[in-house]
């Protein structure tokens, strides 16, 4: 009873003792940061203050903090968090664990299970899955009827969805969220691509009507993935298993998504069963055809087969949906910022010949042109616009890998088994060391030689495409698409900023806008 006695009365010392050990360690910290780069490590929490502190230009700080750093940082989280990772932009970093030490850094457990919407597919898959994946999807691509299908479904649905659309925003003069109009559009593109059919979530009959079903489910499966990146793992998971809140809604998502993908399969093995008895064969031009024409694996169930399926389908889809949106949304940004830079893109297309043409039925007069692919390849200065604007505005920010093995960076930097790498896009495309004192400037002249063609630069300084064996695929399809779509409505349109909106980059695994782009759109007179 003594002993209890004494330490009650002692306890308001232990408590002012913790508190001065805390206020010194903490004074301590602020002191080293005065003399040390990159963000303060504070005990218990470690550098949560900076992420909390910059929530409102997370990217922004992070590529200060990497500028200071000398291109790599350790950030560590808050005690038993298991939030500690490696920061870096710098190009040999990316080169070394992206493409020569690969074999060494893979996506991960928990990269695959916040983006479990996309399954086993490829975005997702290590090791052997990830290899035999590969081969399949390097032949596809490479199928020249894929590629040709591809591009002709872009020009397709330019014409007959996205020139109407807008045709139809500028006779009502309202204000329109281009960034959801790019939104619908690429959803349009990339299940056409897919599936060989058309969901018209773009359609001008359809602006009035419910937003169909798998569009929804995109969406809120991307909002879901952007939650999971942000909030603590045990959060989402705790609101997964009690299927409460976005965890809901995604598995809600999931279900949609899953029906469309498999009713698709289901319709396609009808169709081929009854024309030649084989339950493989796709006959068509389409991912999804050329994906069931590919020989199966022995062993391989029909079950399994057909998740593989749905998981490639699928992961198509968001890839090529998320580069689309992000990438068109900054163009305009820029174009509407650079008259400049839009007026010599618009002389160069007016030099070209338009491939199609698109009925005003909107405003009762005239034609407005489409290009298609081959129509801009002279197009060497908008080829440039879209290069810069991806330089400055990544579709995806950040590429993350898990080192498998314990390994040293050309700097130097220790890498233990484990660690996860957080290889920051958006900061590359700011550093003076690597893109030079201009480096902040939009120029599409970087991207041109003395005589006007386009420069290449390689993968590991300009990682938008990643680098190494995964290197996206589709790069060279995404670019013309975004052309495409680009060049039918800077040839037939204005887009204007509406005053006073502030465009600024969200915090998310894609660039989209914070705010969104609100615009309003007039018909281009003709020249």
């Amino acid at each position: 009873m003594g002993a209890l006695r004494s330490f009650l009365l002692s306890y308001p010392e232990f408590l002012l003792a913790a508190l001065c050990f805390l206020s010194l360690a903490a004074l301590r910290c602020a002191v080293r940061a005065r003399r040390q780069p990159g963000p303060v490590r504070w005990p218990v929490v470690g550098m949560l203050p900076f992420v909390l502190g910059n929530l409102g230009r997370l990217l922004d700080a992070t590529t200060d903090a990497l500028r200071e750093c000398g291109l790599t940082f350790a950030f560590r989280g808050p005690w038993l968090a298991r939030a500690d990772f490696l920061v870096t932009c710098d190009p040999a970093a990316v080169q070394h664990c992206l493409a020569s030490s690969h074999a060494r850094y893979d996506k991960g457990r928990d990269f695959a299970e916040m983006f479990d919407v996309v399954g086993d597919g490829l975005l997702v898959a290590d090791a052997a899955s990830w290899a035999r994946q590969r081969h399949v999807a390097a032949a596809v691509f490479g199928d020249p009827a894929f590629r040709s299908f591809v591009l002709s479904t872009m020009a397709r649905q330019t014409a007959r969805l996205l020139v109407p659309f807008v045709d139809h925003a500028a006779a009502a003069d309202c204000v329109v969220e281009i960034e959801d109009v790019f939104m619908w559009y690429a959803l349009d593109v990339s299940y056409a691509s897919a599936f060989g059919a058309d969901v018209d979530a773009l359609s001008v009959a359809a602006a009035s009507a419910p937003v169909p079903p798998i569009g929804l489910a995109t969406r809120v499966a991307s909002e879901a993935a952007l939650l999971r990146h942000i909030v603590p793992a045990w959060w989402w998971r705790l609101m997964r298993w009690l299927n409460v809140g976005a965890e809901r809604r995604l598995a809600e998502a999931k279900a949609v998504l899953d029906e469309f993908v498999y009713r698709e399969i289901a319709n396609r093995k009808t169709l081929a069963a009854a024309a030649t008895g084989n339950q493989n064969q796709g006959g068509g031009s389409d991912l999804l055809s050329l994906y069931m024409a590919w020989p199966r694996d022995s062993g391989v169930t029909d079950r399994q087969r057909d998740q593989f399926l749905r998981d490639s389908a699928v992961g198509y889809m968001f890839a090529a949906k998320d580069l689309i949106v992000a990438a068109l949304t900054w163009l305009f940004y820029i174009l509407c910022t650079h008259p400049h830079v839009e007026a010599r893109i618009l002389d160069e297309l007016r030099s070209l010949r338009p491939t199609a043409t698109v009925s005003a039925t909107a405003t009762g007069a005239g034609e407005h042109a489409v290009f298609d692919a081959d129509a801009l390849q002279p197009a060497s200065y908008l080829h440039a616009a879209v290069l810069e604007t991806l330089r400055l505005f990544p579709p995806a920010p950040f590429e993350e890998k898990e080192a498998v093995a314990d390994d040293v960076l050309p700097d130097g930097t220790k890498v233990p088994k484990g660690t996860r790498v957080i290889f920051c896009i958006y900061a590359m495309g700011r550093m003076e060391e690597i893109w030079g004192s201009d480096c902040h400037q939009f120029r599409p002249e970087r991207w041109l030689s003395d005589v006007g063609r386009v420069r290449h630069e390689p993968s590991h300084k300009f990682a938008v495409f990643n680098c190494g064996p995964r290197s996206c695929l589709g790069k060279n399809l995404g670019l013309s698409n975004i052309k495409i779509a680009a060049a039918a409505i800077l040839y037939n349109f204005q887009v204007e900023l509406v005053e006073g909106h502030v465009v600024q980059p969200q915090n998310s695994v894609v660039l989209h806008t914070k705010n969104g782009m609100r615009v309003r759109i007039k018909r281009r007179k003709t020249a």
